[in-house]
């Protein structure tokens, strides 16, 4: 095994690109520029992350966001997060409101850390620019606090815009108004909505949508504002009614709303995808697990839309401590075995290295299956190049910081 893990670790450094600093603030890209070749072809990149938790990944994803924008022109960021939620909070950056402030009120709290904080700066250094960083989200569920204090009403609001017929009848427009409110409430648990509220979300949001494909036909100029509460009906469609359903259509409809970001919303933008490996893998086949054997991923979806135009960068690290969710303790990083490839990689000694697993000339052992630990830090068997295009490592795992709220500015 010594002289596998030997030749394994001299290719390892002959292919990789050392990355020197992921200090998000460093924008001297000098190290980062290799990268430029190898996702030169790319309009979509899912960044990946192995728990919702780990400090060394986000900050190295903040750092590979703002190359990505500054040198690759990806126009779009779009988080595991509300697909209403976000599209508030960037016309809430827009109209003034700090992106830190609006980040917190949409995408899902575990993101708002000190390793992300320059990233919501950098988006508000951009806002005003020609070539803004878009904040978008790609989910179904309803993830933020803006989904319960404001959707409602910017709902009604579009709908008294367009005259809809479904405000005609008070009483009906209450159940429903009751009805969304509750379904948002559960969004992010395993509760159902019960089937008399389904029922009535399914018919009303039904006919809305109905009405507003009508209206986006029946026009030359299409605005923003219909197509984005068209796929806003489509989304939250599915939302209401997946807890009913033995597939995953969660991931199913995140392809749809990134899809639908990319082809209609922001036309023509590359995105990248802040989200967990775990929903960006594809081709679950090659990971010996059952869930993944069984369940297509947001990556199936990505993939079979864009083909090699879609990058999954995964990530991984060495040694460390990492937070878990809900009441469960820190995750340190157990010993790993010698025929891995975080045991391979931890033998450069190198901090960050970027392993690109698109190229022709892999060795036999890279594409048989490897023990590795890109989701949630779990040991899986896989065959990295068929269920990723790129693998990140950090040699130092920690555990992201909270970032205490400021009060706004009235």
């Amino acid at each position: 095994m010594a002289q596998d893990t030997a030749q394994r670790v001299a290719y390892i450094k002959e292919n990789t690109i050392a990355v020197h600093d992921m200090n998000p603030s460093n924008e001297d890209y000098t190290d980062l520029l290799p990268l430029k070749s190898v996702l030169k072809d790319t309009e979509v990149i899912g960044l990946g992350e192995q728990t919702h938790y780990d400090g060394s990944t986000f900050q190295a994803k903040t750092r590979l966001v703002k190359f990505l924008h500054q040198e690759l022109g990806y126009g779009v960021i779009a988080f595991e997060s509300g697909f209403y939620d976000c599209y508030k909070a960037w016309q809430e950056i827009q109209n003034g409101k700090p992106a830190i402030a609006a980040a917190r009120k949409s995408i899902y709290p575990f993101w708002i850390s000190a390793e992300t904080e320059e990233l919501f700066k950098y988006i508000d250094q951009q806002k005003n620019t020609d070539y803004p960083l878009i904040m978008a989200g790609i989910d179904c569920k309803f993830s933020g606090v803006y989904s319960r204090e404001n959707l409602p009403s910017d709902l009604r609001a579009y709908l008294q815009s367009t005259k809809s017929e479904a405000l005609k009848d008070t009483a009906q427009w209450l159940e429903f108004s009751t009805a969304l409110e509750k379904a948002i409430k559960i969004s992010d648990y395993h509760t159902k909505p019960s089937p008399q509220d389904t029922l009535v979300l399914h018919q009303t949001i039904s006919g809305i949508l109905k009405r507003v494909t009508s209206r986006v036909e029946a026009n030359k100029i299409v605005s923003q504002e219909d197509l984005f509460w068209q796929q806003f009906c489509r989304s939250t469609l599915v939302e209401i009614t997946r807890k009913f359903s033995s597939r995953q259509r969660r991931d199913e409809q995140m392809g749809s709303n990134l899809h639908f970001l990319r082809n209609d919303l922001y036309k023509d933008k590359k995105v990248i995808v802040w989200a967990a490996s775990s929903h960006l893998t594809y081709a679950g086949t090659n990971i010996e697990s059952d869930f993944y054997q069984q369940n297509l991923r947001l990556g199936d979806y990505l993939k079979k839309s864009y083909g090699e135009k879609y990058y999954h960068l995964g990530f991984t690290g060495y040694e460390g401590k990492i937070g878990k969710l809900l009441f469960f303790p820190l995750i340190k990083i157990k010993k790993h075995k010698e025929n891995s490839i975080e045991y391979a990689l931890g033998q450069t000694k190198q901090p960050f290295l970027f392993l690109d697993l698109n190229r022709q000339d892999l060795p036999d052992w890279l594409q048989a299956h490897l023990i590795a630990r890109p989701f949630g830090y779990r040991e899986m068997s896989m065959r990295l190049p068929q269920v990723m295009d790129g693998l990140f490592y950090t040699e130092k795992i920690f555990e992201r910081k909270a970032l205490p709220a400021v009060p706004e500015k009235q």
